[in-house]
């Protein structure tokens, strides 16, 4: 999880949401129109082609509209993810449910113009955006390294997934004295919930594919940073420096992009 986190954070890929974020204050109203096309804008940055620009407006009303009859079966906003129960896990897939057959834009076909609805991925995210302290959002490569198939069915799996996976991070970080509460911050990522960072966790080692280091691997890591340098030469953890320092003058440290 620090592995995976922390690469997410060096990927810069959040703009698009700290901007969706600093648009709600953290809390959407789906009656405010400026916030729902704020969260249409950041599924966009997320990938979500299926909202097209020229329709943010339809889209926006109609997702407003879904939420009117089906925000109020939500987990309460407070409520950590290793608390939710069966019981609301399943009013979430039903609110799920029907939010992939929502109205998200329209596209040009040879049989003419068709509709194009939320979907899955849409759906998964509209509800993270939503409870984002409970509910995590998902997508396609991680449902097909999961086995699930998008469906209300396969969400509610995922959601139980999701929560004993917390579950068990939980109980590892209180045994070695870390509160839940102060988990993101500890692995400098103060900022997601522990839904989020669950999913970082999946976008980096899943929909990219980059295999963490076991726990051997870190711990000769650990070693190599505390052997003491001899001479000119550096040990294992010596600091990388951009080729240009030599005519600048200036040693700038080389970060993983």
């Amino acid at each position: 999880m620090a592995f995976a986190t922390r690469i997410y954070a060096n990927a810069e890929f959040d703009a698009g949401y700290d901007s969706f974020v600093r648009t709600t204050g953290g809390e959407l109203d789906f009656s405010d129109g400026v916030q729902v096309r704020a969260l249409l804008v950041w599924l966009n940055s997320w990938g979500c082609r299926q909202f097209a620009i020229e329709h943010h407006a339809r889209s926006a009303v109609a997702i407003a509209e879904w939420a009117v009859s089906w925000e109020t079966r939500l987990p309460d906003k407070r409520i950590p993810p290793e608390a939710l129960d069966d019981p609301a896990i399943d009013k979430a897939s039903d609110s799920y449910a029907v939010l992939m057959g929502v109205f998200a834009s329209e596209r040009k076909g040879v049989a003419g113009p068709h509709t194009v609805r939320v979907g899955p991925t849409g759906a998964a995210k509209i509800l993270f955006a939503a409870r984002p302290e409970s509910l995590p959002p998902w997508d396609e490569p991680i449902r097909a390294r999961l086995g699930y198939d998008g469906s209300p069915t396969s969400y509610a799996e995922y959601l139980r997934w999701v929560r004993n996976e917390i579950d068990e991070l939980c109980r590892d970080a209180a045994a070695n004295g870390v509160k839940a509460t102060d988990i993101p911050a500890r692995l400098g990522r103060a900022r997601s919930s522990l839904p989020k960072m669950v999913d970082e966790y999946n976008w980096v080692t899943m929909t990219h594919s980059l295999k963490s280091p076991s726990a051997a691997e870190v711990a000769e890591w650990a070693a190599w940073a505390r052997v003491k340098p001899e001479g000119p030469s550096a040990s294992p953890s010596h600091e990388l420096r951009h080729p240009e320092a030599s005519r600048s003058g200036a040693m700038q440290p080389c970060h993983l992009k």
